[in-house]
């Protein structure tokens, strides 16, 4: 069965969203020579079984390493990991409708460039308002829900925003992950977005915010 399917349902949940969020940002290409682990794929079927977290169209990560990433794993390196992100199919972007158009189509010799995302440290003091709108997908069908939210859109007054005009080498963009809030991973994405939001309204000093950074913005 194909990744993408009519038949499946889909329940977005957002949180801290003051206003419309924005447009979502073009993917970013990378040009030869620059760092990706090659992983060619001898036919479709391969891809099918990567466990792919296709929620945000932009920014397609793995979900595990189960399925073909393990048998990757277990003859090849560099390894590949969960979150990293599928950045080419074929020399193609991996965009959701990129996806959908290579599982349409009839080519069997594939090869993906996977990207390492950099893990970002947040320390956000108040006060202030955090100033950015996360969401999430919970999803029925045959690919996985998000394995943890994704940040939508970055509000100018936000300490978001001034995190980054400070620490612009640490900086965090739409579509990178949120991992963890002063520590805490939750158990789901919802329950994870629900800590940041008590987090948040609870401690008067300051929070910590562990990001996956994927370099989109």
């Amino acid at each position: 069965m194909d990744l993408f399917c009519c038949n499946c349902s889909v329940r977005e949940s957002t949180y801290f969203k003051d206003e419309e969020g924005s447009s979502p940002l073009p993917p970013k290409v990378i040009s030869p020579g620059e760092e990706g682990v090659l992983m060619p794929l001898a036919n479709q079927g391969q891809l099918k079984e990567l466990d792919l977290d296709a929620s945000d169209p932009q920014c397609i990560i793995l979900a595990s390493c189960d399925g073909a990433a393990a048998e990757w794993n277990a003859h090849n390196s560099p390894q590949i990991y969960a979150f990293d992100r599928i950045l080419q199919m074929n020399d193609e972007a991996c965009t959701g409708q990129n996806l959908i158009k290579l599982l349409r189509s009839e080519e069997q010799t594939l090869q993906l460039r996977l990207q390492r995302p950099s893990k970002r440290l947040l320390y956000l003091k108040k006060p202030g308002q955090l100033g950015i709108d996360l969401t999430y997908a919970d999803v029925t069908g045959p690919w996985k829900s998000s394995v943890r939210p994704w940040i939508t859109c970055i509000k100018e007054d936000g300490l978001v925003a001034e995190w980054n005009q400070k620490m612009p080498e640490l900086n965090v963009a739409c579509h990178d992950r949120l991992l963890s809030v002063n520590g805490a991973r939750g158990d789901s994405p919802s329950h994870l977005l629900d800590l940041l939001k008590k987090t948040f309204a609870r401690e008067r000093d300051a929070v910590q915010l562990e990001v996956l950074h994927y370099g989109l913005g």
